[in-house]
């Protein structure tokens, strides 16, 4: 029994660790809702503040959507990345363009 605690703590420590950041995550959204292309956007967990640069990492793929910014992003790939960007501020506001 001595032998089995650690393995038992260390499991059950893991299952409550999962347990809190699934439930503190909260509802994911799809961006764009209806589209070919959708992304699930870790806006609130990936902060990329310090990135300044620009990046496309969805070459080639057309499918203007709106920020909440009132700019037209390319495709949701790099809305999300700005939104990352942002810390959360620019989000999703509606397909198509501005």
């Amino acid at each position: 029994m001595a032998k089995s605690f650690p393995v038992l703590s260390s499991l059950s420590f893991f299952i409550m660790i999962r347990l809190v950041l699934t439930s503190a995550a909260g509802p994911r959204q799809w961006w764009p809702p209806h589209g070919p292309v959708k992304v699930k956007c870790p806006f609130r967990k990936v902060d990329l503040s310090w990135f300044s640069g620009t990046v496309n990492p969805c070459p080639g793929l057309y499918q203007p959507i709106c920020g909440t910014n009132l700019i037209t992003y390319e495709n949701p790939c790099i809305l999300c990345v700005e939104s990352m960007k942002s810390r959360g501020k620019i989000r999703f506001k509606h397909d198509g363009k501005c």
